[in-house]
């Protein structure tokens, strides 16, 4: 979710430049909003202009009223028929999308017709209502909008003229690409914006399938930095993760932080065991039943938990507002996810702390973080403070150098033999293992001989 509260932005514009109708200026005045973004900025008048958008943009920086104010502006409050169709990856955004809507059409002088379709709700309900009368702005789910416009046939989108796809790259995943297929078939003449924090280019390709004349705005590029995030990585080699998490914790004593482990099984596991160490804890996980989840995040909301252990579906699409922290007790295994958790700190105007702890087997993980412009530092915990260190920098400039030796040591020679370059890849590749190992075997090795010698 993006709100862009107006604090130290200075951006000369204002949203009363857009000549945005009555009520939405109303609205906007009254939670808040006086200056657009930088997102906001460059997508509000594209829009307005009737230009396919592929908006990239970090988490946090405006991306949903880039789209909704635009979009309420070119609703026809008189037509009582489906006119635009947001479709969203998880319930949770199509509720905070639906919310946050809400907020600005409640000073509308003519009714506006909003309707979320989304799992765990009343489908007999919907199925009923829809017969009586279409909705004029649809949010929902692919799974959902499939069931209600394609297999009961009672949701008419085929008079939709405007879509949205809010986090692309989860809506777009492998196993829904049917329904996807199904969904686009009824649309006709629209226009299609597409969002998220990460839009890689095959994604971008398959969006080109289905609209022809997209305009690519990339707010990041090849950089994930958020100036306001401070990111800090914490060796755990030879440490109890737990004994570190519980000191970060202590030390740390945030207003809100998020600790994310990559399976639910792990989650239970670092919930119980803070539990155990006189923490409140909440959990967040695909496993909750979605009302459970939604009173969950309630909570969090209303500020009854500080600590909060969660898998990677609170990394999307859940706006949790004042998380001072996110800890990534393991790191994500697909790089984006990692930019994703910690776009849940240092929303709005707000800055934050993103602390991962990272072992052995992470050095290729961060060096993939470095080359996407993304700059950390090492500490450790003493005295429960985060004091910086400088050992990691000296050790891997003695494993580059290895590394380079090792590649000299097996040259491509002007002919290569088909197949050559792959099996010269596995042997350099078993080397560079061979030579960590060896390092990491001196490495204990003379942290027994010190420990004997310290008796």
């Amino acid at each position: 979710m993006s709100l862009n509260k107006d604090s130290n932005n200075t951006n000369k514009l204002s949203f009363l430049d857009f000549n945005f109708k009555n009520y939405i200026n109303q609205g906007l005045e009254v939670i808040g909003f006086k200056r657009p973004t930088d997102i906001q900025n460059i997508i509000i008048p594209k829009v307005l202009n009737g230009v396919n958008v592929i908006g990239k943009s970090q988490t946090g920086t405006g991306k949903t009223h880039a789209f909704l104010l635009p979009l309420l502006q070119k609703l026809d409050e008189r037509i009582n028929e489906v006119q635009e169709v947001i479709i969203v990856p998880t319930r949770e955004l199509g509720s905070q999308i639906y919310q946050e809507i809400n907020k600005i059409i409640k000073y509308s002088d003519q009714p506006i017709d909003v309707r979320l379709y989304v799992g765990g709700t009343d489908r007999l309900n919907e199925l009923e209502r829809l017969k009586k009368s279409q909705p004029q702005i649809v949010i929902g789910t692919i799974g959902k909008l499939s069931d209600l416009a394609i297999s009961s046939n009672v949701l008419k989108i085929h008079t939709a003229k405007y879509v949205v796809i809010d986090e692309a790259d989860m809506v777009f995943e492998m196993q829904e690409l049917e329904e996807i297929d199904k969904v686009f078939a009824r649309f006709q003449e629209i226009q299609v914006l597409s969002f998220s924090a990460t839009i890689p280019q095959n994604l971008i390709t398959f969006l080109n399938r289905y609209i022809t004349n997209n305009e690519v705005v990339d707010l990041i590029g090849k950089n994930v930095q958020k100036e306001s995030i401070e990111h800090l990585f914490i060796s755990t080699k030879n440490k109890a993760k737990d004994e570190i998490l519980i000191e970060l914790l202590q030390s740390l004593q945030p207003y809100l932080v998020l600790i994310f482990a990559n399976t639910v099984k792990k989650v239970d596991e670092i919930a119980m065991m803070l539990g155990e160490n006189g923490f409140k804890i909440a959990k967040i996980t695909g496993e909750l039943e979605p009302r459970e989840r939604k009173q969950v995040i309630k909570r969090i909301k209303d500020g009854l938990y500080q600590y909060v252990v969660c898998s990677d579906i609170a990394a999307r699409g859940m706006d949790i507002v004042g998380v001072s922290h996110v800890i990534n007790y393991e790191m994500p295994e697909d790089i984006e996810y990692y930019i994703h958790r910690i776009g849940r700190t240092a929303r709005f105007e707000n800055s934050g702390q993103a602390i991962s702890f990272y072992d052995y087997e992470d050095e290729n993980y961060l060096k993939k973080l470095a080359s996407k412009g993304l700059s950390y530092k090492f500490v450790n915990l003493k005295n429960n403070e985060l004091v910086p260190t400088r050992q990691r920098n000296n050790k891997n400039k003695k494993e580059s150098q290895a590394e380079i030796a090792i590649h000299k040591k097996h040259p491509v020679p002007k002919k290569v033999k088909p197949g050559y370059k792959k099996k010269r890849k596995e042997i350099i590749e078993k080397e560079i293992k061979k030579e960590k190992r060896a390092r990491i075997s001196e490495i204990y090795r003379k942290r027994a001989k010190n420990n004997y010698e310290n008796r």
